[in-house]
């Protein structure tokens, strides 16, 4: 009995442990540096392999969709923009779960860091609880 109990503890843990770090799901970022100050927006992201889709809101203008990738620890996506207008968004996934990196866009350089939404837990990762 306590080796079958040993057994499944380890293949539990296994599971746990191989599990991939993934960016889906509902975030909330902090972006400093940008002509109004410190600024909170908002990262929808939907990861499937390595490839990542979602939206961006700065609360500034419609919702913007986002492409690009995530492969060994950073997260490289760019809005769907004209040329002139694309922002560009470079981070790393830290160990604690947050994103950490800059965001190029025809404002100029930034700086931000992310953290998972309340809501993406609740809802699956999926996005907001509103639905968006």
């Amino acid at each position: 009995m306590t080796s079958v109990l040993i057994t499944m503890m380890a293949a539990v843990l296994a599971s746990v442990v191989a599990a991939p770090p993934t960016v889906s799901g509902a975030w909330t970022m902090s972006v400093e540096g940008g002509p109004h100050g410190k600024a909170t927006m908002q990262l929808t992201l939907k990861q499937d392999g390595t490839r990542v889709t979602g939206t961006f809101a700065s609360g500034h203008s419609a919702d913007l969709p986002v492409t690009g990738e995530f492969a060994d620890g950073v997260l490289k996506i760019a809005t769907d923009a004209e040329a002139d207008s694309t922002i560009l968004f470079n981070a790393s996934l830290k160990d604690d779960g947050t994103l950490a990196g800059y965001l190029s866009s025809p404002m100029g350089d930034m700086k931000w860091t992310a953290t998972r939404a309340a809501d993406s837990r609740r809802s699956g990762g999926d996005g907001w609880k509103d639905g968006r």
